[in-house]
């Protein structure tokens, strides 16, 4: 029988404590030859780290997480095949709440933790009132040379109504109350929508002013403008599950978050006309946001099956 980790409550322990009782979940898919050394940055920081591997290649992680000199501390986790984002961290959220971990530390594969991170979040946790149930990671993109949110205020932390997967600490307990991420996204806005459904739960969402990590949104390539900075660069594919989850999300959330519902209405038109007019691969780009508007509407939800993206 698996003996399961007996925890207190985070603000009973003292910080080194609280951070054994953080589980960091890691989402690889053909990661890179630096993945290893990425994970050397988190392992330290929490109890267990677990690596969801989405490659369809078998053994595509298990190199680098040896490499990585874990000690025991990483569980790996192989799904040979693209389970999508969601789901991968459903397969983390679950392991986490079987050991008994209070957090659950959400990481993309790319991202560059600093060595304070962990501290860092849980000292937002205990010092931001009300309480919050996701505390998302301030951080520098290095694509646009720019901080999230400013570094400098009156306290802390900052009330948002959404922030990325990467770098936010979840309550695991409450992430499951509230149903988990939502896997029929498979990836884009899982993260948003995930927030918006823990706010009309009840819960609060925040980010760190301090900075903990690296992280850039999309691939690098990405148009230059004034005053806007540098747009995320993202191929067709991800386009079609972008323009196609906001959809969904804006008909979900629009009554209860229409300020945020509007914004993210008109950065969904921007884009389309910012590639429309600046990007490569125009034409597969158009196509594939329409694809997805259109899905969004139907409510045609999962892993897209239109394999025309996948050439692209």
């Amino acid at each position: 029988m698996k003996q399961e980790r007996q925890t207190l409550p985070a603000d009973a322990m003292p910080l080194d404590a609280a951070a054994e009782a953080v589980c960091a979940v890691v989402v690889a898919y053909f990661p890179d030859d630096g993945f290893a050394g990425r994970l050397q940055d988190i392992l330290p920081q929490v109890g267990t780290v677990v690596v969801v591997d989405n490659t369809p290649t078998p053994g595509a992680a298990q190199q680098l997480v040896q490499l990585a000199g874990s000690a025991g501390k990483i569980h790996l986790i192989e799904n040979r095949r693209n389970a999508g984002i969601a789901a991968a961290l459903n397969q983390g959220l679950e392991y986490a709440l079987q050991i008994g971990c209070k957090w659950l530390l959400t990481l993309d594969q790319d991202t560059r933790s600093y060595p304070d991170m962990v501290s860092t979040l849980l000292q937002v946790h205990e010092s931001c009132e009300p309480k919050a149930a996701v505390i998302g990671g301030n951080y520098f993109d290095s694509q646009s040379g720019r901080l999230k949110v400013p570094a400098v205020g009156e306290s802390g932390c900052l009330r948002q109504k959404t922030v990325i997967t990467s770098g936010s600490l979840v309550d695991a307990a409450v992430a499951r109350a509230v149903g988990g991420f939502r896997e029929d996204y498979f990836i884009d806005q899982v993260d948003h929508e995930f927030c918006l459904r823990m706010r009309a739960n009840g819960h609060q969402v925040v980010i760190s002013r301090k900075p903990v990590m690296d992280h850039s949104v999309g691939e690098r390539g990405g148009v230059r403008l004034p005053l806007l900075g540098v747009l995320p660069n993202h191929p067709p594919l991800r386009k079609y599950y972008i323009a196609r989850n906001t959809v969904v999300t804006l008909a979900k959330y629009w009554w209860r978050e229409p300020d945020w519902c509007l914004r993210r209405l008109l950065r969904l038109l921007l884009g389309l006309i910012l590639l429309a007019t600046l990007e490569r691969q125009r034409v597969a780009k158009i196509r594939a946001f329409v694809a997805g508007i259109a899905d969004g509407v139907r409510h045609r939800m999962g892993a897209c099956e239109k394999k025309w993206l996948y050439r692209q």
